[in-house]
Protein backbone atom coordinates (compact mmCIF):
# COMPACT_ATOMS: atom_id res chain seq x y z
CA UNK A 1 0.00 0.00 0.00
CA UNK A 2 1.04 3.54 -0.30
CA UNK A 3 2.00 5.75 2.58
CA UNK A 4 0.36 9.08 3.26
CA UNK A 5 1.44 12.22 5.05
CA UNK A 6 -0.91 13.35 7.80
CA UNK A 7 -1.86 16.86 8.81
CA UNK A 8 0.85 16.60 11.47
CA UNK A 9 3.37 17.47 8.71
CA UNK A 10 5.49 20.53 9.55
CA UNK A 11 6.73 20.96 5.95
CA UNK A 12 10.37 20.47 6.95
CA UNK A 13 11.27 18.77 3.66
CA UNK A 14 13.37 16.01 5.24
CA UNK A 15 11.45 13.35 3.32
CA UNK A 16 11.81 14.79 -0.19
CA UNK A 17 15.38 13.71 -1.00
CA UNK A 18 14.95 10.34 0.73
CA UNK A 19 12.21 8.89 -1.48
CA UNK A 20 13.71 6.43 -3.99
CA UNK A 21 10.67 6.77 -6.25
CA UNK A 22 10.21 10.56 -6.20
CA UNK A 23 6.70 10.00 -4.84
CA UNK A 24 6.68 12.96 -2.43
CA UNK A 25 5.60 16.46 -3.45
CA UNK A 26 5.50 19.75 -1.56
CA UNK A 27 1.84 20.27 -2.44
CA UNK A 28 -1.11 18.36 -3.83
CA UNK A 29 -1.24 20.72 -6.81
CA UNK A 30 2.46 20.13 -7.57
CA UNK A 31 1.83 16.38 -7.69
CA UNK A 32 -1.25 16.77 -9.87
CA UNK A 33 0.51 19.20 -12.24
CA UNK A 34 2.96 16.37 -13.01
CA UNK A 35 0.10 13.96 -13.70
CA UNK A 36 0.23 12.13 -10.36
CA UNK A 37 -2.77 11.16 -8.28
CA UNK A 38 -3.11 11.82 -4.56
CA UNK A 39 -5.57 10.13 -2.22
CA UNK A 40 -8.93 11.74 -1.53
CA UNK A 41 -8.69 14.47 1.10
CA UNK A 42 -4.89 14.42 1.27
CA UNK A 43 -3.03 17.69 0.93
CA UNK A 44 -6.21 19.71 0.50
CA UNK A 45 -5.42 23.40 0.53
CA UNK A 46 -1.78 22.65 -0.29
CA UNK A 47 -0.86 22.89 3.39
CA UNK A 48 1.14 19.65 3.82
CA UNK A 49 3.42 17.50 1.72
CA UNK A 50 1.77 14.63 -0.14
CA UNK A 51 2.71 11.17 -1.38
CA UNK A 52 1.33 10.02 -4.71
CA UNK A 53 0.15 6.44 -4.42
CA UNK A 54 1.10 5.68 -8.01
CA UNK A 55 4.80 6.09 -7.19
CA UNK A 56 4.98 5.00 -3.54
CA UNK A 57 6.33 1.50 -2.93
CA UNK A 58 6.77 2.00 0.82
CA UNK A 59 10.49 1.63 -0.03
CA UNK A 60 9.95 -2.11 -0.58
CA UNK A 61 12.83 -3.41 -2.68
CA UNK A 62 14.98 -0.42 -1.74
CA UNK A 63 15.18 -0.25 2.08
CA UNK A 64 14.11 -2.17 5.19
CA UNK A 65 11.78 0.65 6.25
CA UNK A 66 10.02 3.58 4.60
CA UNK A 67 12.60 6.34 4.38
CA UNK A 68 10.11 9.20 4.69
CA UNK A 69 9.00 7.89 8.09
CA UNK A 70 12.58 7.13 9.13
CA UNK A 71 13.77 10.73 8.64
CA UNK A 72 10.59 12.54 9.67
CA UNK A 73 10.95 14.45 12.95
CA UNK A 74 7.20 14.12 13.62
CA UNK A 75 5.75 10.88 15.02
CA UNK A 76 2.93 9.36 12.98
CA UNK A 77 3.32 11.79 10.09
CA UNK A 78 4.13 9.23 7.37
CA UNK A 79 1.74 6.33 7.83
CA UNK A 80 0.23 3.51 5.74
CA UNK A 81 -2.74 4.67 3.69
CA UNK A 82 -5.65 2.36 4.56
CA UNK A 83 -7.37 3.26 1.27
CA UNK A 84 -4.53 1.92 -0.91
CA UNK A 85 -3.68 -1.65 0.21
CA UNK A 86 -1.00 -3.39 -1.86
CA UNK A 87 0.81 -6.69 -1.36
CA UNK A 88 4.56 -7.12 -1.21
CA UNK A 89 4.55 -8.57 -4.73
CA UNK A 90 2.60 -5.59 -6.07
CA UNK A 91 4.99 -3.15 -4.39
CA UNK A 92 8.03 -5.01 -5.74
CA UNK A 93 6.58 -5.01 -9.26
CA UNK A 94 5.86 -1.29 -8.98
CA UNK A 95 9.42 -0.63 -7.75
CA UNK A 96 10.84 -2.52 -10.76
CA UNK A 97 8.65 -0.58 -13.19
CA UNK A 98 9.50 2.80 -11.66
CA UNK A 99 13.22 2.04 -11.42
CA UNK A 100 14.21 -0.20 -14.33
CA UNK A 101 17.89 0.72 -13.95
CA UNK A 102 18.10 0.09 -10.18
CA UNK A 103 18.58 -3.24 -8.50
CA UNK A 104 15.44 -4.10 -6.53
CA UNK A 105 16.06 -6.45 -3.61
CA UNK A 106 13.00 -8.60 -2.79
CA UNK A 107 14.38 -9.16 0.73
CA UNK A 108 14.05 -5.46 1.56
CA UNK A 109 10.59 -5.41 3.09
CA UNK A 110 9.34 -3.84 6.30
CA UNK A 111 6.94 -5.36 8.84
CA UNK A 112 4.14 -2.89 8.06
CA UNK A 113 3.46 -4.18 4.54
CA UNK A 114 0.02 -5.77 4.32
CA UNK A 115 -0.22 -9.05 2.48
Amino acid sequence: MSLLITEECINCGACLPECPNEAIFETRSAAEEKGNKVGEGQGDGDTVYVITYERCTECVGHFDEPQCAAVCPVDDCCIPDPEIPETTDTLLDKAKQLNPDKEIDPAKIWAGVRN
